[in-house]
């Protein structure tokens, strides 16, 4: 069980209110992790988190407050918390997370795909390869202790691109003539006057 179902079953177990320290004692989950999937669910709809002031106050320093949560829809987070079949794979998972956190936050690392997608770090690190490679995703800033922070290269939806991890990037071969065109004589006119050179040397 990843994570992000550990401590969405948590909070399904609670009724009510409940803070982020009662999820960690029942979890074992370590704080910065609770709080990135407290955080996911909050900007996802899913739970609501609410300011609360605290009992102790000292005179002359300003309010203390804790910040407490309690889930807005029930359904929504057993479905996003369940095992997915069919279309529910890695890649769409860690695509997901890639795109919600740039929206929200305008950069990604290594960290929010192995904790927020549950994916393994050699699993995240080729993901974020491939899509170099590809040309979605370049790198941002350098971080601290997550790593390198990653943004997206334009405006993608939520559904994960297919990647040709073949080839990388998708280049336009049409004005990229093969040898038999140019040996039968079907070069065009156009490729021959822009690339003079490279026909002489082929044809000869």
């Amino acid at each position: 069980m990843n994570k992000l179902r550990t401590i969405g079953t948590a909070i399904l177990k609670r009724h009510g209110f409940f803070s982020i320290d009662q999820i960690i004692g029942s979890t074992k989950i370590v704080r910065r992790y609770c709080r990135d999937v407290l955080v996911l669910l909050c900007q996802e709809g899913i739970i609501r988190q609410i300011k609360k002031g605290r009992k102790e106050h000292f005179f002359g320093k300003p309010p203390m407050y804790a910040m407490i949560y309690r889930v807005i829809d029930r359904k929504r987070l057993t479905i996003r918390i369940a095992p997915r079949r069919f279309k529910n794979t890695i890649q769409d998972k860690m695509w997901f997370i890639i795109w919600n956190k740039f929206k929200n936050n305008g950069s990604f690392n290594l960290h929010d795909l192995t904790i927020l997608a549950g994916a393994e770090k050699g699993t995240a690190r080729w993901y974020l390869k491939a899509l170099r490679r590809a040309g979605y995703i370049i790198p941002s800033r350098s971080g601290g202790a997550p790593g390198v922070e990653w943004r997206l290269t334009g405006k993608f939806g939520p559904e994960r691109p297919y990647l040709d991890h073949s080839r990388g990037i998708k280049r336009d071969t049409k004005t990229r003539p093969n040898l038999s065109q140019i040996y039968s004589g079907n070069l065009s006119a156009q490729h021959q006057k822009t690339h003079p050179g490279r026909f002489l040397k082929a044809a000869c």
